[in-house]
């Protein structure tokens, strides 16, 4: 027969027990060898069948081939339990598909603008960056708190920290009606013209070319947008415009202001006029007071109504990047007083303490008042901030009054971009822009048979670019600045100042 080869068999010694402290050398050797037989047996498998070749794998003999071995055995042991241990950890982190709710994206991606939210929108618990109150006396006229009536409505936050609703429509018709070119820019003291006391002027044209490029379609702003001349000149005067483009760029959004969080865009709401019972020397035609059904003084007016509002882009690739828009409305807050105490006024060298207490934050209840004053042509502007998401957080990230629960009532509300709203009186119909009170009866219905008109002193704390006094018509507005009664508000917070 064969000789054997080494490694294929146990010799016959291997039955003979080796024990004693003299026998680890031969203990030792008899674990080599029944290594390299079952190593010879690995090696033979399946050999001459299949990817196995005839002679097998064998490898070395010896002491080399048993280190290799052992690598080569920790090498795939080590291998396999990764492998088990990234399966199971994939198995039990990674949520399972049916788990996996798809959230749908609010924002609307354009290829020519930055991505813009869409749908109702909430701003929650804004911060009061700028309440000026000096350009009238006494300084409550002007107020950046909402209503006492409507104090609670904002708890746990102040009441100069008002809650924002709105809805951004996209319009994607394909023919583009939103996209009307910008005119010329109006160009201050060339060709200046006066506008006649009973005309519209150059305003007037352009809100009507507006109307007719509306006409049929799907989204009719309410008010009137302003004209891209005015909007040019407060872009340049007021606004801080940095960019060319001072009136913005036309895009195919729609921004309107709801009533509550549930609220929905309806119909549009049309300002009334009276033709009575006003003096016949008054200088210009006021609204008729809001009034219940009763014919009792309805609730004062803090923000707008304003529906569709034409969105425009400002400053395109810069820093400043925003989405914006501004309309007007007419504003009224009740008041106890309208009066300085005398020896009280500061244009007379008083220290101005003449504010009634029951008329501040807000005004005076209705219960309580004896005035109610109106602002009308007061302007109401929106920047959507586009690329401060590096500068700045939102107010919720550092938890102040933060449930967060997410909800659309929670501050900072469901906004995702910083957001500043402003009030402010610069702009507007000359002719229409009036400050006035109203007596108030004590079963609270308005006299308005003789109103008084109140200073506003626009260019207070800043300047004041062509005043509507000098009917200029060639700045393409009036009132611009950066003076006057303001009211601010932000939703963020400046990542530096924090």
């Amino acid at each position: 027969m064969p000789t054997r080869q080494p490694g294929t068999y146990l010799p016959q010694e291997h039955f003979t027990a080796a024990a004693g402290p003299g026998q680890e050398v031969e203990r030792e050797r008899r674990r080599h060898e029944k290594e390299e037989v079952v190593a010879r047996k690995i090696g033979g498998f399946w050999r001459g069948r299949g990817c196995m070749p005839s002679n097998g794998c064998f490898g070395r003999s010896g002491r080399e081939g048993r280190k290799r071995r052992r690598v080569c055995l920790g090498v795939c042991c080590g291998s396999i339990l990764l492998i088990v241990l990234v399966v199971v950890l994939c198995v039990t982190l990674i949520p399972r598909g049916k788990n996996v709710v798809e959230v749908p994206s609010i924002f609307v991606n354009l290829t020519d603008f930055p991505p813009m939210p869409t749908g109702p929108l909430t701003v929650i618990g804004p911060d009061n960056s700028a309440a000026i109150t000096g350009c009238t006396q006494p300084t409550t006229i002007w107020s950046c708190a909402l209503p006492k009536e409507e104090h609670d409505s904002v708890a746990p936050f102040r009441p100069n920290q008002p809650s924002f609703f709105m809805q951004i429509q996209y319009n994607n018709d394909t023919s583009e009606p939103w996209n009307i070119p910008n005119g010329s820019p109006p160009r201050p003291d060339r060709g200046r013209t006066r506008e006649p006391r009973g005309g519209g002027g150059i305003i007037a044209r352009a809100r009507a070319a507006l109307r007719k490029r509306q006409d049929g379609q799907a989204f009719n702003p309410s008010p009137a947008p302003p004209s891209f001349e005015e909007m040019y000149f407060l872009g340049n005067t007021t606004d801080g415009i940095i960019s060319d483009d001072k009136a913005g760029e036309p895009t195919p959004f729609y921004f309107s202001i709801l009533d509550t969080v549930n609220s929905t865009v309806g119909p549009n709401v049309l300002s009334k006029r009276q033709d009575s019972n006003l003096p016949s020397d008054f200088p210009v035609e006021l609204p008729e007071p809001e009034l219940n059904e009763d014919g009792s003084a309805a609730p004062a007016t803090f923000m707008p109504k304003a529906f569709q509002q034409p969105i425009r882009l400002y400053d395109r690739g810069l820093d400043t990047e925003h989405y914006g828009f501004y309309t007007y409305f007419t504003r009224s807050i009740y008041l106890r007083s309208v009066t300085v105490l005398n020896g009280t006024d500061p244009a007379r060298g008083g220290d101005g303490e003449s504010n009634v207490p029951l008329d501040e934050e807000g005004g005076a209840r209705l219960s309580e008042a004896s005035f109610i004053v109106t602002w009308t042509q007061t302007r109401f502007l929106v920047q959507i901030w586009t690329r401060r998401e590096n500068t700045t957080q939102l107010l919720s990230e550092r938890g102040r009054f933060d449930t967060g629960s997410g909800e659309a009532t929670d501050r900072p509300g469901t906004m995702p971009y910083p957001i500043t709203v402003t009030m402010d009186t610069h702009g507007g119909q000359p002719l229409e822009k009036v400050v006035w009170h109203w007596k108030v009866d004590s079963r609270q219905r308005i006299d308005t048979s003789d109103p008084k008109l109140i200073a506003n002193n626009i260019g207070f704390g800043g300047t004041l670019v062509n005043p509507r006094a000098r009917n200029d018509t060639s700045f393409g507005g009036f009132d611009g600045g950066d003076g006057g009664c303001k009211c601010e508000w932000v939703n963020f917070l400046d990542k530096r100042s924090v």
